[in-house]
């Protein structure tokens, strides 16, 4: 058997982790010569973000038909609180992580080196205003997926009410081909999964080499490390065990493609194709995962929740302020409540810390301390954003009777 035939034999986690692998022993090797792999990584990210924006529109479309108004909005209600109670919970664990570890002491930085640079909040109201698309079109070219999801919402609760029920079933049929078909370019593109994700690891390690996470060890650490325990503690185990009956381990294992494919490309809008994938598996309705996973990817910011507590007991300790019980649950309730209302915004990770920073009254210099280690710490956080995309849809499956058990289930 050739080499080519047995590569082609390889599972997809195989290749990827290959991948991955030889990544980073390229950007060793070879250095900040390594970047010029990067063309290999952003051509994988564009070939996954071209179908986003037609597989959510019309996913959603075709999920807002199947279930009905009525059972759209009590499947809606639940998945947003799951989301919003999950944020708060990965708040927490990110400050009793950054306590445990004193991220911000012993780090001896340049603080006239940091800049923080204006950031424009956007206020809820605006937020939520911004939600509703001017043009759908332009939704569309712009990738903005919360317009799109509330346009496709909207649109599929329509085709549901039109007294022409065959020209109704004509976009529906229309719809589901453009879905089906989505689907099958993702199965294309996979193929080319372990070239992109050696391209992108080849020019981190490339880029940044090890000697710029010496400074800053320990918050690092801290941030992995809650990350882990988030997901195979709260998501794995509470949320896919208990509440949705399923093995920790089996979810573990489904989800571990899309794991690597995010830790790779920091995007889990590039790794929603693999998430909805891995949770259709997992025995999820169709119905539920097509909302959930793609209101997920814009609205469940678990990962990116942990990393600001610890940010913020970074900036208070490395400033010498002391965090008391109240700023506490001020950085918990401003930090869920900003995971929400920059929701679908550009750069809205920056935003987030702007707004939790400003809560406490820390400075805004720790932005620009942050900023050098920001890829290696985003290769963390985004981890817990897709792995809870994907439990959220178990537990609302299985509290909704949507579950579609399999022999993979078996449970442990």
């Amino acid at each position: 058997m050739g080499v080519f035939s047995k590569w082609k034999n390889l599972n997809i986690f195989t290749k990827i982790m290959i991948g991955f692998i030889v990544g980073i022993a390229l950007g060793l090797i070879l250095g900040p010569q390594a970047t010029r792999l990067e063309f290999l990584g952003t051509i994988l990210i564009r070939l996954l973000s071209m179908v986003v924006a037609p597989l959510v529109l019309t996913m959603l479309i075709c999920a807002a038909v199947d279930v009905g108004s009525k059972a759209m909005g009590r499947i809606g209600v639940m998945t947003t609180c799951f989301y919003i109670f999950s944020t708060s919970v990965a708040i927490t664990i990110g400050l009793i992580f950054a306590y445990a570890f004193n991220v911000g002491t012993g780090v001896d930085l340049d603080l006239t080196t940091a800049t923080a640079g204006a950031v424009a909040v956007p206020s809820m109201l605006t937020t939520l205003i911004n939600i509703i698309p001017n043009n759908p079109f332009a939704a569309m070219s712009t990738a903005n997926l919360l317009q799109i999801m509330f346009f496709a919402m909207f649109f599929g609760i329509a085709l549901t009410k039109l007294p022409n029920k065959e020209k109704a079933n004509i976009v529906i049929d229309f719809c589901q081909a453009v879905c089906d078909a989505m689907k099958r370019i993702i199965g294309m593109v996979l193929e080319f999964t372990p070239i992109g994700v050696m391209g992108l690891m080849a020019w981190v390690v490339g880029e940044f080499g090890l000697a710029i996470l010496l400074p800053f060890g320990k918050i690092i650490v801290a941030t992995y490390l809650a990350c882990f325990f988030y997901i195979v503690v709260v998501q794995a185990t509470i949320m896919a065990r208990v509440v949705g009956k399923l093995s920790p381990l089996f979810f573990l294992k489904t989800m571990r493609e899309a794991g690597f494919f995010a830790f790779a490309t920091c995007s889990s809008v590039a790794t929603m194709p693999l998430t909805l994938m891995a949770t259709r598996k997992m025995g999820v309705s169709e119905k539920v995962a097509n909302f959930a996973i793609p209101y997920g990817t814009v609205i469940n910011l678990d990962g990116t929740a942990i990393y600001m507590a610890i940010s913020v007991v970074f900036a208070a300790q490395l400033f010498g302020v002391e965090l008391g019980v109240t700023e506490m649950l001020l950085v918990v309730v401003s930090a869920t409540l900003a995971s929400i209302g920059t929701a679908g915004v550009p750069g809205s990770g920056l935003i987030m810390l702007t707004i939790v920073l400003t809560s406490v009254n820390l400075p805004l210099e720790v932005i620009g301390l942050l900023a050098g280690i920001d890829r290696i710490l985003n290769m963390a956080r985004v981890l817990p954003n897709v792995f809870g995309d994907a439990a959220t849809a178990v537990m609302v499956a299985r509290l909704n009777g949507e579950m579609e058990e399999a022999p993979q289930t078996a449970q442990n």
